[in-house]
């Protein structure tokens, strides 16, 4: 009985020790796993120090966007040969300009840890809200989203096909 009891004690005292390994894959950060930290670490970019904003469709895509998706960009960049294309703004802020943006909330919906759904919603001053909806999907480098709907436009990956 007492012997029983000990390794049910052992048990119970060791068993959260393997948790971590389970709940964070090898080599990922913390939030690499969270899709809810993905997205308000990609939105706080937009409070750094720039007058433009982070550029998720330049030089910054890939640490945003699926490289399906980046792929796409570049394809419609390239068509636009130096003019406007059909992406004409930045598909995460459904914006041309970021000024003043604040995130005011993310629910992750459909998580499946290797995809998830983000509906983020954004305040922009003086009262002006917009909703969008972030397809993600978790890659060895962490989420990126895969598609962007919002209100005018259902599927940011369609319009650019």
């Amino acid at each position: 009985m007492r012997s029983r009891l000990l390794l049910i004690v052992i048990a119970v005292l060791i068993a959260p020790l393997g948790f971590p390994a389970l709940a964070q894959p090898a080599g990922r950060a913390p939030s690499a796993t969270d899709p809810a930290a993905f997205v308000r670490g990609t939105y706080g970019r937009y409070s750094l120090k720039s007058a433009t904003g982070p550029d998720f469709t330049g030089r910054n895509a890939s640490s945003v966007f699926s490289p399906s998706l980046v792929q796409l960009i570049r394809r419609d960049q390239k068509q636009a040969r130096g003019e406007v294309g059909k992406l004409d703004g930045d598909p995460i802020c459904d914006c041309q300009d970021p000024d003043g943006l604040k995130l005011s909330s993310v629910l992750i919906a459909d998580n499946t840890g290797h995809a998830a759904v983000a509906a983020v919603t954004l305040l922009f001053p003086p009262n002006s809200v917009t909703h969008l909806r972030l397809r993600l999907v978790l890659l060895p480098e962490g989420w990126r989203v895969d598609d962007v709907e919002t209100t005018d436009m259902p599927s940011l990956r369609k319009l650019l096909q």
